[in-house]
C-alpha cells in the first residue's frame, strides 16, 4: 500500500524491525521517475530520477555531457510531465565542441571524453577561508530536508567564496544533483568560473567530469573521492577537497585556494 506524501515522496507500509520488535508502519521513501531526454526528435537517454525541476536536469545533462555550451544554443524546450519526457531542439552539429559522447552501461549516464588531453582552464584566482567551507557543507544540509525524512536522496549546491549559497538541488542520483546544479545557474544566467560546488556524494571521475565541463574550480564533499578522480583534478586545475567532517578535511588537490 502506497500513500503519495508530496511530489518527491511516497509513504509505504512496511514492517519495522527493532531488537526484538516488529510492527506495521508507514514510512517515507524517495520517488523515482524515468525522464527521456529528446533531443531534435531522438531520444539520447533515459535518466531515472526525482519527480521535480526536470527542466533544469534536462539543461544541465545536455551542458555537462558537450551537446550544448550556451543557454543560446537551445532553440526550444518543452517539458511534459505527465509522460515524463522533455523535448529540446537545439541548431548545433551535436559534436561542434569537440567532446565525442560514450554511453555507460553501468550508470546509465553519458560520460565525456575529451578528443584532446588537456582539460579547460579554470580560474585560479578564487580563494575561501576553511571556516566558510565548514559553513557551507553545514549550510547544505540544514536545507536536505528530505533526506533527512527520507534518507534517499543526494543533496548539491553552488557558492561563491564568501560561503554564500546560491542555488540548493536534490535528487536520487548524485549524478542528476550536479546536472540540476549546473542546468539551473545556466538557465539563470550564472557564471559558474568562479563559484563552488559542494556535493554531499562520493566524487568519482563522472561527477568531476561534470564539474570540469562548467569550469567549476572547486568541488567539496562530505564523502569520500577516487584516485582517477584526484588525478583528473590536479590535471583540470580543480581543488578537490573529501571528507569535511567537524574540524578536518583532506584536500586532494591544488590546496593553496584555500586560506586557513
Amino acid at each position: 500500500m502506497k500513500i503519495y506524501a508530496d511530489k518527491k515522496g511516497i509513504k509505504i507500509c512496511l514492517t519495522k524491525i527493532s531488537k526484538n520488535k516488529k510492527e506495521k508502519i508507514f514510512d517515507l521513501v524517495a520517488r523515482e521517475v524515468p525522464l527521456s531526454i529528446i533531443l531534435n526528435g531522438k531520444k539520447i537517454v533515459t535518466l531515472q530520477c526525482t519527480p521535480e525541476n526536470y527542466k533544469y536536469l534536462g539543461i544541465g545533462f545536455l551542458r555537462t555531457s558537450g551537446w550544448i555550451k550556451n543557454k543560446t544554443d537551445i532553440k526550444s524546450i518543452k517539458v511534459n510531465e505527465k509522460d515524463y519526457s522533455i523535448q529540446c531542439t537545439i541548431g548545433n552539429d551535436l559534436y561542434q565542441f569537440g567532446y565525442s559522447v560514450k554511453r555507460s552501461l553501468q550508470t546509465g549516464i553519458y560520460q565525456l571524453k575529451k578528443d584532446r588531453e588537456e582539460f579547460p582552464l579554470v580560474d585560479f584566482s578564487l580563494r575561501i577561508k576553511k571556516n566558510h567551507i565548514h559553513e557551507l557543507v553545514q549550510h547544505m544540509q540544514k536545507k536536505a530536508e528530505f533526506f533527512k525524512s527520507s534518507g534517499g536522496t543526494h543533496s548539491c549546491v553552488l557558492a561563491n567564496q564568501d560561503g554564500k549559497i546560491l542555488l540548493f538541488q536534490e535528487d536520487i542520483s548524485r549524478y542528476n544533483s550536479i546536472d540540476k546544479i549546473i542546468g539551473e545557474a545556466l538557465t539563470k544566467n550564472i557564471d559558474t568560473r568562479d563559484k563552488i560546488i559542494i556535493a554531499s556524494c562520493r566524487i568519482t571521475s563522472g561527477i568531476l567530469l561534470k564539474i570540469i565541463s562548467a569550469n567549476i574550480p572547486m568541488v567539496i564533499s562530505r564523502a569520500a573521492t577516487t584516485d582517477y578522480a584526484v588525478d583528473m583534478a590536479n590535471r583540470a586545475g580543480i581543488t578537490l577537497i573529501g571528507f569535511v567532517r567537524g574540524e578536518r578535511m583532506n584536500v586532494y588537490s591544488h590546496p593553496e585556494r584555500l586560506d586557513l
